[in-house]
Formats: C-alpha cells, structure tokens, sequence
C-alpha cells in the first residue's frame, strides 16, 4: 500500500497542491507524447523539428542525401546546395515522407526505384536541377503524389510512360525547359489535374489530342513558347478551364470556333503575339471573364474585318487589361492609335 510521509514543515494543503500538479503534468505528457520527446535524432548537416505530423528537416550545405532521418519524417528540404545523386534507397526508411523538396541542386538523373518506398508522398518539387530525362516506372507507387514541379531542367521532350502511375496528380509544372514537341498521348491518364504548366519552353505546335483526357483542367499556361497557331478543337476537351495564359508566342492565325467551348473562362492573356486580325466571333463565347483580357502588344490592323473585334471590345472593355498599351500597327492613318477607341468611333454593320 502507498503511503506519503510528508516533509517537516510542508502542510497537506501544499503537498495535495504539488500531487495535483504533477498528475496535470503527467496527463498532458500523455496526451502529447512527442512534447516530451524534444528534438529528434537528425544528422549532422540537417535541422529537424517536430510539426504535429511528424518530423520535419531542413538538411544542407551537403553533397548527398543525408542518412539517419528520424523514421518519422513527412518534409525534407535539401535546397540549393550541391547534391548530385539519389540512389535506389536514398529514401528507404521513410516510409511517412509526404513532401521532398530538392530545388536547386545538381541531379542529373533519378533511379526507377527511388520513390518505390514513399507510398504517402504528395509533392515532388525538382525545381533548378539538370535533370535531360526520367527513368520509365519512376511513379509506379505514386499514387498519392498530388504536386510534380521540373521547372527549369533539360528535359527537351516528355514521354507518356515516364508519368505512368500519376493517378491523382492535380498540379503538373514544366516550365522553363527546353521542350519543343510533345507526343499526343502525353496526358491521357492524368486525369485529376487542374493545372498544367508549359511556359518558357520551345513548343512550336500543340497536338490537337494534347489535353484530351484533362476533364478536370483548370489552369493552362503556354505563355513564352514559339506558336503560331492552335489547331481546332485544342481546348474542346477541357470545358472547365479558367485561366488561359497565350501570351509571348507567335501566334497569327487561329480558328474562329478554338474558344467557343469555354464557356466559365475567366481569364486569357493573348498578349505579346503576331495577331493582325482575327475571325468574327472569336472571343464570342467564352465565359464572363471575371478576372479580364489581355489583347496588348499586337500589330493590331485596325479595319473594317475588325468590327467583330470592335464589338465584343464594346461590351467587355471594363475587364481590359493594358488599354492604352494595345494599338492599332496598320494601317498608317490608324497606327499607334488605342485600338479600344478606334472601336468607339468606327462604324460598323450591327451584329
């Protein structure tokens, strides 16, 4: 049977005020055991701390993936620094990984099985490396990956079968590479994404099935590649598209019919183009554009195969971006004018 023998001097009173304390202590160690756990067990060149979810570390300056990770880790960044290589186990013993953030290093390639053992992971961000391709197989066990970033690395093409098992991927980003044609079949099972990023690459055409099998599309960048055109029926497969960004190509040319499935766009940026002239009903039917239009920076000839223009101009000129910076090039007793007030003051046939 316990028993208490008090201190001399200390009255009961006290002694049921320190018990009680020290059982409150004990309750809420119980209730939040990693508290009483302090700072895990990280490697020399890393900084672990203890979020809610698990252990999170910040590793670097380094030229390899650190070993001895606390098992329990869910975010590791290792950033601008110099690693070079991820082997087949860099990540085993990790199986709780939910995000690896890599930017800025020096990967060159990436093993088929690196990610064979991080079932749980969500983002991948390989932002800034010198990574030319990807192995085949490589999301195989991906299927909660939701955020894949290869912004700014050599890839020069893309294949279908290296995005294999990227079942609930919703934000894809490969911008700023050196891609110039893509395969048709490229996207066909990525369902689940809702933005798509291939600004600043060197595309000169967009297969006309690119985007089929993107339902759930929402967000598509083009902008800073060499189009020309757009083939007809491009974005007829992705209704629920907001935001189309267009600009910085070279497009002179496109179909009357390209945006009249996209119907709750919100948003398009055609500046900085070769556009001329454009097909009556061109922008007719697309959605309110809430967020506005950009038409800037185009050598607009401003006649009458205009009025079509002109008209939808009329109606949306309170979501216009950049009005006084989208003039008429042509012809000569026009050029330089704002192209919004050319559109005020010609008349032309009702529509």
């Amino acid at each position: 049977m316990f028993s208490y023998n008090s201190e001399p001097g200390r009255s009961p009173a006290a002694c049921g005020t320190a018990s009680s304390l020290a059982m409150q202590l004990l309750l809420f160690l119980l209730l939040f055991p990693s508290l009483g756990q302090g700072v895990p067990q990280c490697p020399k060149a890393c900084n672990c701390t203890l979020p809610v979810n698990g252990t999170s570390a910040t590793c670097g300056p380094l030229d390899s993936f650190p070993r001895g990770l606390p098992v329990d880790t869910t975010y590791v960044f290792i950033e601008y620094t110099n690693l070079s290589q991820l082997s087949s186990d860099t990540l085993k013993g990790l199986p709780n990984l939910k995000e690896l953030h890599l930017a800025g290093n020096r990967i060159d390639n990436l093993s088929s099985q690196l990610l064979t053992l991080t079932p749980t992971l969500k983002v991948l961000d390989l932002t800034g490396n010198n990574l030319s391709e990807l192995p085949s197989g490589l999301f195989r066990n991906s299927a909660a990956l939701h955020s894949l970033v290869l912004k700014g690395n050599r890839l020069q093409t893309l294949k279908a079968d290296w995005l294999e098992g990227l079942v609930a991927l919703n934000w894809l980003d490969v911008s700023a590479n050196q891609l110039q044609r893509l395969p048709p079949d490229l996207l066909l099972n990525l369902t689940a994404l809702h933005i798509l990023d291939l600004s600043d690459n060197m595309l000169l055409e967009l297969p006309r099935n690119l985007l089929k099998g993107l339902p759930n599309l929402e967000r598509l960048h083009l902008e800073g590649n060499q189009l020309k055109t757009l083939a007809k029926g491009t974005f007829s497969v992705t209704p629920h598209l907001c935001y189309l960004f267009l600009q910085g190509n070279r497009l002179s040319n496109l179909p009357s019919s390209i945006f009249s499935t996209l119907g709750e766009l919100d948003m398009i940026d055609l500046s900085n183009n070769s556009l001329a002239q454009v097909p009556d009903g061109l922008l007719d039917k697309m959605g309110q554009m809430r967020v506005g239009f950009d038409l800037s920076e185009n050598p607009w000839k401003c006649d009458e195969k205009l009025c079509g223009l002109y008209h939808w101009l009329l109606n949306n000129q309170d979501r216009m971006f950049f009005k006084s910076k989208t003039r008429c090039d042509s012809p000569e007793d026009q050029a330089g004018q704002m192209l919004l007030e050319v559109a005020k003051k010609t008349v032309c046939p009702k529509q």
